[in-house]
């Protein structure tokens, strides 16, 4: 009987480990499909990816998820942006929306965690604060990257890309409770 338990643990320990690899890809695939704009901040898929990975996988699944993505970019692959890579990239004016995705994917996660009935209203919800807290903390970090004031940073790294975002997140809100309900997560 016991070992049957840790085949169990053992499987469930798998399935996670699987999901969390599969969103760490698709956040990397994510930030291929952009839009340019000004002041280098480029519009992409990426934050669609990161919030799905949260409310989907919770805060500690989803927080490794954002952790391999960020490492697999340190060390060199072209996952970010536009191609690019590296640790330097945190300095850059994308650097704040990139480490955002840590403190916003454990947050939106443990949301999603407390919350029982997972409906597009309430993911949506939780998916439109974890949209607006990546575009303040990457405004705030483009304008002292890039030595300009906190209000063109936030006309410029915020105000475009608050609609994109929010159409993100209903999107965010339509499909996870779905892919939940579909692939029976469980307790995250």
């Amino acid at each position: 009987m016991n070992e049957k338990l840790n085949y169990a643990d053992d499987s469930a320990k798998i399935k996670k480990m699987v999901f969390a690899s599969l969103f760490a890809a698709l956040i990397a695939v994510g930030a291929f499909i952009k839009i340019p704009t000004f002041l280098g901040v480029p519009i992409t898929l990426q934050t669609f990816f990161v919030l799905l990975a949260a409310v989907i996988l919770g805060k500690n699944w989803g927080t490794v998820s954002i952790i391999v993505y960020l490492i697999v970019g340190f060390v060199g692959f072209p996952v970010f942006a536009g191609g690019n890579s590296g640790f330097s990239i945190l300095f850059g004016p994308t650097g704040g929306y990139l480490y955002s995705f840590i403190l916003v994917v454990f947050l939106v996660g443990w949301m999603s965690n407390l919350v029982r009935k997972k409906t597009p209203a309430v993911l949506f919800g939780i998916a439109a604060f974890g949209s607006i807290l990546i575009l303040l903390i990457g405004s705030i970090h483009l304008s002292f990257s890039s030595g300009i004031s906190l209000l063109t940073a936030f006309e410029g790294g915020f105000l475009p890309f608050f609609p994109g975002d929010m159409l993100k997140s209903v999107m965010v809100g339509l499909v996870a409770p779905a892919f939940i309900k579909k692939v029976n997560f469980g307790d995250f």
